[in-house]
């Protein structure tokens, strides 16, 4: 038998060497590669979450400026508005929410006995006592006041600066006091 030589185990070794560094090496490759990957679908997730979640608050932000104008239950109309999300006044964070005209959905009378003659809110809703019999219209056999809750529907679509389709669609059910003459 043969011994191999000094310096032919050393150069069976240094070919060993360059072969586990270079697997090494295309591991190491393959797990960068895999981190920056799931940054990237991580940034994108983050990004539109924060995207859904600002064309809710301007669909929320457009329905709360429809339903504060009092006239809304008398002249029902559509609207579309531009709200910036940020108050930065970029055209980057301006949201274009379209918001259909309120919709009645219904209307249910207030009987006398669920007022309280002292709230302020609730006088308008008692008649004059100049009325025969009872001294308040409306009194009769129905127990009803001469007011009504009204339930109505808004509903705003938003869309991102940066897109043409809806982002977000919020439905908010409104009830509001209203005249017993009210068209709702």
């Amino acid at each position: 038998m043969k011994r191999l030589g000094h310096a032919s185990r050393h150069r069976a070794q240094q070919g060993i060497t360059l072969m586990v560094s270079m697997i090494f090496l295309v591991v190491l490759t393959l797990i960068v590669l895999s981190a920056i990957r799931v940054t990237n679908v991580n940034s994108k997730v983050a990004g539109n979450m924060q995207t859904q979640n600002e064309a809710d608050a301007s669909a929320q932000s457009a329905i709360e400026a429809v339903i504060s104008d009092p006239s809304f239950t008398v002249n029902p109309k559509d609207s579309t508005s531009t709200v910036d999300i940020n108050g930065s006044g970029s055209t980057g964070a301006a949201y274009t929410v379209a918001v259909p005209a309120p919709a009645c959905i219904g209307k249910k009378p207030i009987k006398l006995s669920e007022l309280d003659a002292a709230n302020p809110d609730d006088v308008g809703c008692y008649a004059s006592g100049a009325a025969q019999n009872t001294g308040i219209v409306g009194s009769g056999a129905n127990g009803n006041s001469m007011c009504l809750n009204s339930n109505w529907d808004v509903n705003a679509k938003a869309t991102a600066p940066t897109s043409t389709t809806p982002s977000a669609a919020i439905h908010q059910g409104v009830a509001v006091r209203v005249g017993v003459d009210a068209a709702c």
